[in-house]
């Protein structure tokens, strides 16, 4: 077997061409690589002994070259054997290259570092092994090295799966790479989105099935290290495409918040929230403002969680725990629980844009969040800062409720949710009633302005002492009459936050 090396990542080449170095018989090197393996004591050849040639324009040319593609996408037959004969080319079986890192260079915005790390030459041999796989084995990336080494030590070469396999990772690879240096590019040079959005997924795996169990659900990761779809699986059942949905509306309204909170959501709807500096306090509470709804949740927080908080769910059927981390005493409580599916999940906020599929297409936005730059007191008195407080709980709480959305709250806990209605005047009839007798005292949030004055003399009959909306409606000024003829406190955010 005769092999090519040029890679930017030199980690775990050494260990792979140790394992395998019975099996490779001639390789050949690139520029860095090659000295980086002279230097680990390894036999190996410059590619510059098959070229003729020395690294062009700083290293910008150092394997585009005929004598070196030849002996790649060689097909072995007597046409190829011919060809290769009259120019003394020789025949490459491996290729091993991974990438500048685009990727990372494109997060500085620096221009000129961005378009120095837009790999030329490794995409090529990618592409050139991953095409002629029938002959060449590819590896793109260093978590290739134990397959290829696996298959030389148990059968002397390298199977004709593991070829495609690693021929398609390696296509997947380029394509990636081609993707992001295009999304960047576009972005840093015309400073807005490109009028062709690609967008990627990797690690794609097949869901036991979708929404409903006729239809076929798949989940894949933008390759970062944020969201649900990145978070580890600590123990429990197979995530279903629902467990998935909810999960991430979950750990999307847990992220709304700096202080600690615990989220209890179903049907991608908050049924319980509360805000509270100790943990376990807000896991019985959240749990306790919807007893019903909790059961078969999936419950997220923003904290580690502990063995206390653990505990107040140890009878309870829950079906996903979302948390940045785990104390061993908490892991070792929930462990009873088998069947509890328990994600571990990294907390910071993600900028990126939103992408929604409809027919034949998708929709993109950026991320929603309950930030607004204004508070306005519109009617009654100025609040407490305990009622401020609630106001602006609810204020988040309400930002992540499908649309249309009211939520009661007090002492940091909501009351009552209404939410999924079409009609505003209904969604707010649901969140009284399921308030239980709660309503009186509590402040309200709504997702969008009051279309008519009939939701405060609602609010006002139900108790409802404080209302936040974003306001923005022609009939403004009856509805902020209505809300001082009651003596609620109104105020308006100026910002609407429908959630579809």
């Amino acid at each position: 077997m005769r092999a090519l090396f040029s890679v930017y990542d030199k980690s775990g080449i050494e260990q792979f061409l140790s394992r395998s170095r019975k099996y490779i018989e001639e390789v050949y090197a690139t520029g860095g690589t090659f000295k980086f393996l002279l230097e680990k004591g390894f036999d190996v050849k410059n590619t510059e002994d098959i070229t003729g040639f020395q690294e062009l324009l700083n290293g910008r040319v150092k394997t585009l070259h005929p004598n070196l593609f030849a002996g790649i996408l060689s097909t072995r037959d007597e046409t190829s054997n011919k060809d290769l004969k009259s120019y003394g080319i020789k025949e490459f079986d491996l290729v091993v290259s991974n990438l500048y890192p685009f990727e990372e260079a494109s997060k500085t915005g620096n221009i000129h570092n961005m378009i120095e790390n837009i790999d030329i030459g490794g995409v090529s041999l990618l592409r050139a092994a991953a095409k002629n796989f029938q002959y060449v084995t590819v590896a793109s990336s260093v978590n290739d090295y134990d397959l290829i080494s696996n298959d030389l030590i148990n059968f002397g070469k390298v199977s004709l799966e593991t070829r495609k396999l690693l021929a398609m990772r390696a296509f997947s690879r380029v394509a990636s790479y081609d993707i992001s240096i295009y999304n960047s590019m576009f972005r840093t040079l015309f400073h807005r989105e490109p009028n062709t959005l690609f967008a990627k997924g990797l690690n794609g795996r097949e869901l036991r099935y979708g929404e409903n169990p006729d239809q076929r659900g798949y989940v894949y990761t933008d390759g970062t290290k944020l969201g649900i779809a990145n978070s580890e699986q600590i123990q429990g059942k197979e995530l279903s495409y629902n467990n998935l949905l909810d999960a991430n509306s979950a750990y999307e309204t847990a992220l709304e918040f700096d202080r600690t909170v615990v989220v209890v959501m179903k049907h991608n709807t908050p049924c319980g929230v509360c805000q509270n500096d100790q943990l376990a306090t807000a896991m019985e509470r959240a749990v306790n403002a919807d007893k019903e709804s909790a059961y078969g949740s999936v419950i997220a927080m923003n904290r580690e969680m502990t063995a206390d908080a653990a505990a107040k769910i140890s009878k309870l059927f829950v079906e996903v725990i979302v948390a940045p981390s785990y104390s061993s005493e908490a892991l070792n409580i929930l462990a009873k629980k088998k069947n509890l599916r328990v994600l571990k999940v990294n907390m910071d906020r993600d900028r990126s844009l939103r992408l929604r599929s409809i027919s034949n297409g998708f929709l993109v936005q950026s991320p929603l969040t309950a930030h607004f730059e204004k508070l306005e007191l519109q009617s009654g008195s100025p609040c407490s800062k305990e009622t401020l407080d609630d106001l602006l709980f609810s204020w988040k709480v309400v930002t992540h409720c499908r649309s249309n959305a009211i939520v009661l709250a007090k002492d940091l806990v909501t009351t009552g949710i209404g939410a999924g209605q079409t009609s505003r005047i209904e969604a707010l009839k649901i969140a009284v009633e399921r308030s239980g007798g709660k309503s009186s005292g509590s402040v309200l949030a709504s997702d969008a302005f009051f279309p008519f004055e009939d939701n405060v003399e609602l609010a006002g009959k139900s108790g409802i002492s404080a209302i936040i909306q974003p306001g923005g409606s022609i009939r403004d000024p009856e509805v902020i009459s209505k809300a001082s003829d009651l003596g609620i406190s109104m105020y308006f955010t100026g910002k609407r936050v429908f959630l579809h």
